[in-house]
């Protein structure tokens, strides 16, 4: 594929990772906006499924480095049309009008068909089920700030690995460390395929696979969030209670250790967590103002 910009967190190397982490710390220091230049560049938003933090926070971060956004939520479409106004078209007409694309789409093919006529670096901000590169990022930032390593760790995934694009990210990026052992626990039918694995897998570090949760011995909760209707089957009520965090949940996991969550949280961790010292997902998308910073700055 010949896209610029950040498509896949097989894109990144060690390097590239340690780097993003040091210019989100710098920006994470300053307190003030910093000042918009007198030609400051415009960044496209192209989101085409429904966002929270993701949008606004590539928002937040364009205006904190003195940049501009265009906003696309959908292709033009009028009753007399027939049919809306093709992705590709809409994307050939408004790429000249910025410097960069931020996409958000529920194919997770969808760069696959762009490839030929982007012109300008992409950022992908979620296909479907495919990838999060850009969370992954985020993942990576909070766990350094609450560590200070990325090596020598052992991170739970918890619920739904199977369909989250977050951990698909996150599994992948973590292949670039060393001595990391992952535990997968969740219903046998939620485990990672073979195919998200793979590069963790070649990397040499540990997997684990298990339904118990048993995550005691655990650095890092990943909390995945676990809906009952999966593509693969619909989950009972009962099955998706026993991979919920909560307090009693919590008093099991090791002292030092962190509950992380790409979010929004549903109902995969009780708000009676949110007080306990170990539960960082809030302070995690915080830390993703910064690391949007970053990844705007490194392409612009």
């Amino acid at each position: 594929m010949s896209i610029k910009g950040l498509i896949s967190a097989s894109q990144l190397s060690r390097g590239d990772i340690e780097k993003y982490i040091k210019v989100a710390s710098r920006f994470a220091k300053r307190n003030l906006p910093i000042k918009a230049k007198n030609d400051p560049p415009i960044i496209s938003l192209f989101f085409f499924e429904e966002s929270t933090r993701t949008r606004v926070g590539f928002i937040a971060a364009a205006y904190r480095l003195g940049m501009e956004v265009i906003n696309v939520t959908e292709a033009k479409f009028h009753e007399r049309m027939g049919r809306a106004e093709s992705l590709e078209d809409t994307i050939r007409s408004i790429q000249s009008y910025c410097d960069l694309i931020c996409m958000r789409h529920p194919d997770p093919e969808v760069f696959n068909s762009l490839d030929l006529i982007l012109e300008k670096p992409v950022i992908n901000c979620g296909n479907g089920d495919g990838e999060h590169p850009t969370q992954a990022l985020i993942d990576l930032y909070t766990i350094y700030k609450e560590f200070n390593r990325l090596d020598n760790l052992k991170i739970a995934f918890i619920g739904n690995p199977r369909y989250s694009r977050s951990a698909h990210s996150l599994i992948i990026a973590l292949s670039k460390f060393k001595n990391i052992e992952i535990r997968t626990i969740s219903p046998k039918e939620l485990y990672f395929s073979n195919e998200q694995r793979k590069a963790y897998l070649d990397s040499g570090n540990i997997l684990e696979e298990t339904t118990e949760m048993h995550a005691g011995d655990m650095d890092v909760i990943y909390v995945t969030g676990f809906p009952a209707i999966l593509p693969i089957k619909t989950f009972s009520q009962k099955m998706q209670a026993r991979y919920w965090i909560t307090p009693e949940v919590v008093k099991t996991f090791k002292k030092g250790a962190v509950v992380l969550c790409p979010l929004p949280r549903i109902d995969e961790i009780d708000p009676a967590v949110d007080g306990d010292s170990m539960a960082k997902y809030f302070s995690e998308s915080k830390n993703g103002l910064y690391m949007r910073m970053a990844i705007l700055n490194k392409f612009l």
